[in-house]
């Protein structure tokens, strides 16, 4: 088998990041689902009531059932989603790189480029993939959604992901896989942000360290070390999350049982929440989801980093 080229070894790299991470906070996922729901509940409900409802739930079965309900969804997702994601952001570097500098073609490793593009490149790059890759995998996250979302005993719960492709085709329609698209697209913002800010320290390091006479690479690729990795990604993942999480939120509660039986339009949806705690209603679980998120995206960024070196 000959040497993958740079697209392949992107997929590759994150196809196999986003299946070993999505494994492991998988969990942390699910309480963080659970919280973004109770934004439009007049009760005070928090991070006590949904252990103790996993908890309760788990009486009835293994309580890591509970805690795993959805992973097979969960996991097709987000091993396709990043799989895609790091493809498109490919192709999308090189394009944008191609239009903006007029000797390209001098240029013949891709790695090479990437030290050339400014901070609006990664984020053109990121934006354009990013808004792909939501709009193809929207049905995904819907059924995501529904099934994490409630118990497996739950009324009116789906059983399985079949189980619910069937029901919301037949009970809602087509249209339904596609609740929650215009928040979603608003939302890859976060992506973009964030490899706009990781890629830029990631290259601007590289070139420091090779100017310092510090890298151990002949071409000057970025190979960043683990303990440096951990670093970008906790800073670049802590500013984008936070940017962006109110569009993470609605998209989830437009794409809930509960948005079907409201029936839900954005407005209606962030009106309901602001009149039932403000501002902050819009930032519910919040921590939750940097305490998955950033354990997720460095286990996610060291995978990809270190397939990529290897493959």
């Amino acid at each position: 088998m000959g040497e993958l080229t740079p697209l392949q070894k992107e997929v590759v790299a994150g196809l196999t990041a986003g299946t070993l991470t999505t494994i492991t906070v998988h969990p942390l996922d699910l309480v963080k689902i659970r919280l973004q729901l109770l934004a439009t509940s007049a009760h005070r409900y928090g991070y006590r009531e949904v252990a103790q409802s996993i908890v309760s739930s788990s009486q009835r079965s293994h309580i890591l059932k509970e805690a795993y309900r959805g992973l097979g969804i969960n996991l097709v997702g987000n091993a396709l989603a990043w799989g895609v994601y790091f493809g498109l952001y490919r192709e999308a570097k090189d394009l944008i790189y191609g239009w903006a500098i007029q000797d390209c073609d001098q240029v013949v490793k891709f790695t090479d480029r990437d030290g050339k593009m400014s901070s609006l490149m990664y984020l053109g790059a990121g934006a354009s993939s990013g808004l792909l890759t939501a709009i193809l995998t929207n049905p995904i996250w819907v059924l995501k959604t529904r099934i994490m979302s409630t118990s497996s005993y739950a009324s009116g719960s789906y059983r399985s992901t079949w189980d619910g492709v069937k029901r919301l085709l037949q009970d809602e329609g087509a249209r339904a896989m596609w609740h929650g698209l215009l928040p979603s697209m608003f939302g890859v913002s976060q992506g973009a942000i964030y490899f706009m800010i990781y890629d830029t320290l990631k290259n601007r390091f590289s070139s420091v360290r090779y100017r310092e006479g510090r890298t151990n690479d002949s071409n000057n690729n970025p190979r960043l070390k683990n303990t440096e990795t951990i670093a970008m990604t906790t800073l670049s993942k802590m500013i984008s999350v936070s940017t962006v999480y109110p569009f993470q939120l609605l998209k989830s509660n437009l794409q809930s049982f509960q948005s079907a039986t409201e029936k839900y339009t954005l407005y209606r949806l962030a009106n309901r929440i602001y009149k039932l705690e403000g501002i902050g209603g819009f930032y519910r679980g919040l921590s939750a989801n940097l305490i998955r998120s950033i354990p997720s995206a460095c286990i996610t960024f060291c995978v990809y980093e270190n397939c990529k070196r290897y493959l």
